[in-house]
Parts: C-alpha cells; sequence; structure tokens
C-alpha cells in the first residue's frame, strides 16, 4: 500500500453488510468497510486504479435524512491487495458531498460509533 495518509477523523467499522454500487458503469463496486466524514474505505474484487473517480450508490440498511440510498462521488487514493482471497482493501476521498449526503454521512457515522 502507499504511503498511509495521516487522518484528521477516526475511521468507524461498519459492523454490517452495505453493498456500494458504481452508479455510471452500473454492478455491485464493492462493500463499505468503515467510514470517516471525508472518506470511506471499500473491500473491492478488483484493483481500482490511483486517482480514478466514481459516481457510488449505497443501499443504506435504514433511512438517512428520509431516504436509505447513500449516493457519493469519490476519488480513489489507494488500493492494497488481500492476498490469497482476490479482494482489495481500497480507500477513497469524498468529493464535493450534496447536503443531504454530508448529513447522511454524519448520521451514518453517529448510528455505527462507538
Amino acid at each position: 500500500m502507499a504511503d498511509r495518509i495521516e487522518r484528521k477523523h477516526p475511521r468507524i467499522e461498519i459492523n454490517q453488510t452495505i453493498t456500494v454500487t458504481d452508479v455510471i458503469n452500473g454492478g455491485d463496486f464493492g462493500e463499505l468497510v468503515n467510514v470517516t466524514i471525508e472518506g470511506i474505505m471499500l473491500i473491492t474484487k478488483r484493483e481500482i486504479a490511483v486517482n480514478s473517480i466514481y459516481q457510488f450508490s449505497m443501499a443504506l440498511p435504514f433511512e438517512l435524512e428520509g431516504i436509505n440510498t447513500l449516493t457519493l462521488g469519490a476519488n480513489c487514493l489507494w488500493c492494497s491487495d488481500l492476498a490469497n482471497i482476490r479482494r482489495f482493501w481500497t480507500g477513497f476521498q469524498i468529493i464535493d458531498p450534496s447536503d443531504i449526503a454530508r448529513a447522511q454521512m454524519d448520521q451514518l457515522i453517529t448510528h455505527y460509533a462507538p
């Protein structure tokens, strides 16, 4: 994995499966592993190119801001192979979230925070 990024916010682990869909290209992209107000980490089935930009949709297990879908733009900062299981840890920086997406992220973090 590339140099570690110093975080301003602690990662909040997600303790249930939240599937992430690629809005532009379609299909399942991966699963949400953890979240901060500025970024997300996914586990993906393929290696993701650093500096690639995606539009994601996440089917939430409960409503946040009155809807159960969270949509975000994100830039891939790093991708690391998980040996022997053909999966990748992939870190993304959230890009210019809408007010609703920002409020949903706040609520998601509050919901899963220890």
